[in-house]
C-alpha cells in the first residue's frame, strides 16, 4: 500500500490549479496563448496611454502646443513608411497607398486573437455538459481519489466515478435502441450512418465532439496567420522566414517594412486666409513593442498549429482504430488479478467495442491525461467486474428462459397428443395453450435488476450479489 502511495505521487495532478478536461495541446491554445495575448495587449496599452508612442520631428517654428498637437494628429490620422532611400512621392494618393493602419488597433486585434482561441473551448464545455457527464467534475473526482487516503472517501469516490461512468454508458445504449426502433427517411439514416461510423452502435458522441473542436484549434491556429496578414499587411505570414533568414546572414537587425520605426506625416493647418501643408518625420516608438509581440505571435501560431496536427492524429488513431482501444484497456485490465488474457480475449473485446465504445475508452483516456494511469486502472477494473458479473447473469437468465421455454414445448405438446387420442380439444386449443404458457422475455426485467444491484453493492461483494441474483430468478 505505501508502494502505491509513492507512485500516486509522482503524478503532478495534485499541483494542479484548474479544472480541466481536456489534453496539454488544448491547453496551450485556450489557456496559455490566451494568457499571451491578454498580457500582450496590457503592455501594448499600457505604452500607449500612459507613455509616448509616437514623436514627431517639427519645424523650430512650432511651439509646444504645436508639437503636441502633431503628435496627437499624426497618431489618430496614420502615418506612411517610405524607406529612407527613396524619394517622397509628389502626388497625396501614393503616399497614403503607403499608410500604416494598425498600431493604433493593436491592443484590440491581440483581444480578438484572445477571444478565437478561447471560443472553442466554451464550445467544448458546452456540447460536452449535454451529454449528461460533467467530465470536470469526474476529473476532480479522480484526482481527489488519489490524494485522499482514508478507505471510506476513497471507497465513495471510486463509486461516484463507477456510477456516473455507468449511468452514462448505460443511457446512450437504451437511447441508441430507441432510435434504432424507430422508421428513418433515407436522407437521415444515411446522415446518421455517415456520422455515427464509429462502431455498431453509436456512443461515439463524446469523441465526434472532442474531434470538431480540435478542429476548430487548429483551423484557428492556421488562419490566425493570414487574418494577422490582413490587419498587418505586408505579407506578414512570411515573416518568421525572414527573421530567420536575417539571423542566419548575420545582417543588422535595424528597420523592417513590417514594422518600420521612422515614418512620416502630412498635415495642414488653416491659419486666417491660408493653408500650411506640412510633412514631418516621426519615430513610432510602440513599434519597437510590435515588432517584439508579434515576432513571438509568428513563431508561437506556427508551433500551435505543428502540435495541434500531431495531438489531433495521434488522439485520432487512439479513439477510432478498434486495436489500439483494445490494447489501451488490456494494459490496464493486465495489472489486476481479475482478468485472464487466455480465456477471455474475446469477453475483453466485447467489454471495450460492445460495452465501454469510443465515449467509455475515450473517458478514460482523458482520466489518465489529467489524473493518473493508477486511478484508471481501478476505474477499469470496477468496470470489467461489472461488466463480467451483468454478463454472467445475462447467460444464466437466458439458458433457464430456454429451458423453461422448451420444457413448455414439451408439456405442451404431451397435452395435445392427449387431448387427441381422447378427443376432447381440438389443434386450434392446442396451439392457443401452447403460446399462453410460453414465458414473456426476460432481458429488460433482468437488466434492471441487475444494474439497480450493481449500483447498490460495494465491488467486493460483487461475487456474492452475483450468487443471490441466480437464486433470485430460479
Amino acid at each position: 500500500m505505501e508502494l502505491v502511495r509513492q507512485l500516486a505521487g509522482l503524478s503532478v495532478s495534485h499541483i494542479r490549479q484548474f479544472r480541466d478536461d481536456d489534453s496539454y495541446v488544448d491547453r496551450l491554445s485556450h489557456r496559455y496563448t490566451t494568457t499571451i495575448c491578454v498580457v500582450f495587449a496590457i503592455l501594448v496599452t499600457t505604452k500607449q496611454y500612459a507613455g509616448d508612442p509616437i514623436d514627431c520631428w517639427v519645424p523650430a517654428q512650432f511651439k509646444p502646443s504645436y508639437e503636441a498637437y502633431t503628435d496627437s494628429y499624426c497618431w489618430i490620422a496614420n502615418t506612411y513608411y517610405i524607406p529612407i532611400d527613396q524619394e517622397l512621392p509628389d502626388d497625396e494618393t501614393s503616399r497614403r497607398n503607403k499608410d500604416i493602419l494598425y498600431y493604433q488597433w493593436v491592443p484590440f486585434i491581440l483581444l480578438f486573437q484572445a477571444f478565437l482561441f478561447y471560443f472553442p473551448r466554451i464550445v467544448w464545455r458546452t456540447l460536452n455538459v449535454k451529454s449528461g457527464l460533467d467530465l470536470v467534475n469526474l476529473i476532480d473526482a479522480a484526482i481527489k481519489y488519489e490524494q485522499v487516503e482514508q478507505y471510506e472517501s476513497r471507497d465513495r469516490i471510486m463509486s461516484y466515478l463507477i456510477v456516473n461512468i455507468e449511468r452514462y454508458i448505460s443511457a446512450r445504449a437504451q437511447l441508441t435502441r430507441h432510435h434504432i426502433e424507430k422508421r428513418f427517411s433515407t436522407l437521415r439514416r444515411f446522415c446518421q450512418l455517415f456520422i455515427f461510423c464509429s462502431n455498431r452502435h453509436y456512443g461515439n458522441y463524446l469523441v465526434i465532439v472532442y474531434f470538431l473542436v480540435k478542429l476548430m484549434w487548429l483551423v484557428n491556429a492556421l488562419a490566425q496567420l493570414f487574418l494577422l496578414n490582413a490587419f498587418l499587411g505586408n505579407d506578414y505570414y512570411l515573416f518568421g522566414f525572414e527573421v530567420i533568414e536575417k539571423l542566419f546572414k548575420n545582417q543588422r537587425w535595424t528597420e523592417n517594412r513590417h514594422f518600420p520605426k521612422v515614418t512620416y506625416c502630412d498635415f495642414k493647418i488653416r491659419e486666417i486666409g491660408i493653408n500650411h501643408f506640412y510633412t514631418v518625420q516621426c519615430v513610432l516608438r510602440i513599434n519597437l513593442f510590435n515588432e517584439v509581440i508579434f515576432i513571438i505571435q509568428w513563431f508561437w501560431l506556427i508551433a500551435i498549429s505543428a502540435a495541434t496536427i500531431y495531438d489531433f492524429l495521434v488522439w485520432l488513431y487512439h479513439c477510432t482504430v478498434p486495436r489500439e482501444k483494445i490494447h489501451f484497456v488490456k494494459r490496464h485490465l493486465g495489472i489486476m488479478s481479475s482478468f485472464h488474457p487466455q480465456e477471455e480475449r474475446q469477453l475483453a473485446r466485447d467489454f471495450v467495442l460492445h460495452y465501454l465504445k469510443d465515449d467509455g475508452v475515450f473517458v478514460t483516456r482523458l482520466l489518465s491525461v489529467n489524473s493518473s494511469d493508477l486511478v484508471v486502472t481501478e476505474i477499469i477494473n470496477q468496470l470489467w467486474i461489472r461488466f463480467k458479473t451483468i454478463n454472467r447473469l445475462y447467460s444464466s437468465s437466458h439458458s433457464q428462459q430456454q429451458t423453461l421455454h422448451d420444457n413448455n414445448i414439451n408439456t405442451s405438446t404431451l397435452g395435445a397428443n392427449l387431448n387427441y387420442q381422447n378427443g376432447n380439444a381440438s389443434i386450434h386449443n392446442t396451439q392457443r395453450q401452447r403460446i399462453s404458457r410460453i414465458p414473456p422475455p426476460l432481458p429488460s426485467f433482468l437488466h434492471r435488476t441487475m444494474h439497480q444491484q450493481l449500483i447498490n453493492d460495494k465491488p467486493e461483494n460483487i461475487h456474492e450479489t452475483s450468487k443471490s441474483s441466480k437464486d433470485t430468478d430460479v
